[in-house]
């Protein structure tokens, strides 16, 4: 198993070092950090999960699904982002111009408005994630 320091420089390496947006660039120092807290074993049991080569069977998907994608630079290539729009092809797409590799932490308010729209027809059902069936 390699060290972890060397784990942690392959994932680090991934990311982008040029000029970016702020945001961009503070999503990133905070999943920096946040890496520097797991141990080699955690960090080993990720990277394999990430990299193997299981499919997801999505016609066996019985739930909606939203998918959120960026249009700037990110980790997922082009293949890999229309494989996933085959293989769900009645999800809901929310596009961001911008939000880098990490969208739910570099533009949090456009996240939450896509989140919001996507649950808002649970409102006052079963499904609902407030009590009183609003949002």
């Amino acid at each position: 198993m390699l060290p972890a320091t060397l784990l942690k420089k392959i994932i680090i390496g991934r990311f982008p070092r040029k000029l970016m947006d702020s945001n961009i660039a503070n999503s990133i120092d905070f999943m920096v950090e946040r890496l520097e807290t797991l141990h080699q074993s955690e960090l080993a049991s990720r990277l394999t999960l990430n990299c193997s080569p299981d499919y997801v069977q999505p016609h066996k998907v019985q739930v909606e699904v939203t998918v959120l994608d960026v249009f700037d630079e990110s980790a997922l290539s082009h293949t890999v982002k229309e494989e996933m729009y085959k293989c769900y092809p009645a999800a809901k797409l929310a596009h961001l111009k911008t939000g880098g590799n990490f969208p739910f932490l570099a533009k949090a308010e456009d996240v939450n408005i896509y989140i919001q729209v996507h649950l808002r027809k649970y409102e006052g059902s079963h499904l609902s994630a407030s009590d009183s069936g609003t949002c």
